[in-house]
């Protein structure tokens, strides 16, 4: 399950790029204003992910994403259907995001379920993919996954099962899991990759759409709360991808990629 969230932006405002911590913020702040029993209970608890910031219009200014349009987009998902209900109450509550000097309210937000999950899905990112072989950013400093190495593909199916086995206290009947990432899209791409800067920290990511084929709970799990490392830092969130058939498809498609940033 994940929330639609419909931001009040004025044209001409102008937004960080690296706007991930910021989010990230907002979603704790709104989880406290839910009370001080639900901060206990969330306490050390991060399952959930969220995507990048979908504009009708945009430019890129100088210091940051300027704004064209009247609002701005962003989801927000979770494996656990009780963070979003108080995710979705502390947003009520709290009326609006702070990104640095901008203030968007909220103009709505709206619940969507999950679509059918099957043995073979194909998605494409809302926000980078990224492994890294220190995911939880302690003194040691990380070493970022390219997607031409050999083992980033299982290194991705072993962290699904790693967060079935936290999530669910057990581990999957079927662990088969096969990725395979759209190589007519990256040789069709300037760039694939990405670089966020979160608190400080920088994070190499990727946006490839990609076909999944195995255990459709891992599937669905990597649906819900993303794949790949740091997705509460705004990282491995997916959307089911229809590949585009003819000249508007493939236009209507290139639109959709581009509009997030």
């Amino acid at each position: 399950m994940r929330l639609k969230i419909v931001l009040e932006c004025n044209s001409g405002d102008v937004l960080t790029y690296n706007y991930n911590f910021y989010l990230y913020k907002a979603i704790i702040r709104a989880m406290h204003k839910t009370g001080k029993l639900v901060r206990n209970r969330y306490h050390g608890m991060n399952y959930f992910t969220f995507s990048q910031l979908y504009f009708d219009q945009y430019g890129i200014a100088a210091d940051g994403i300027q704004n064209f349009g009247n609002s701005v987009i962003w989801y927000v998902s979770s494996p656990r259907v009780y963070f979003l209900e108080n995710l979705l109450r502390g947003l009520k509550r709290a009326g609006c995001l702070s990104l640095g000097k901008v203030r968007m309210p909220i103009e709505d937000i709206e619940v969507l379920g999950d679509p059918d999950i099957g043995e073979v899905m194909e998605f494409s990112c809302m926000s980078p993919i990224t492994i890294t072989s220190c995911p939880n950013l302690v003194e040691e400093r990380p070493r970022y996954g390219r997607i031409e190495d050999y083992d980033f593909t299982e290194k991705l199916r072993l962290d699904l099962i790693n967060k079935f086995y936290r999530i669910y206290d057990s581990l999957p009947v079927d662990e088969n899991l096969e990725f395979e990432f759209n190589q007519r899209y990256i040789e069709n791409k300037r760039r694939v990759s990405r670089l966020v800067e979160f608190n400080g920290i920088k994070i190499l990511g990727y946006m490839i759409p990609f076909l999944v084929k195995g255990n459709p709970e891992l599937i669905r799990l990597g649906y819900q709360l993303g794949f790949g490392n740091r997705n509460n830092c705004g990282f491995g969130m997916v959307k089911v991808w229809y590949p585009p058939v003819g000249k508007q498809a493939r236009l209507e498609n290139d639109l959709t990629e581009t509009s997030a940033i």
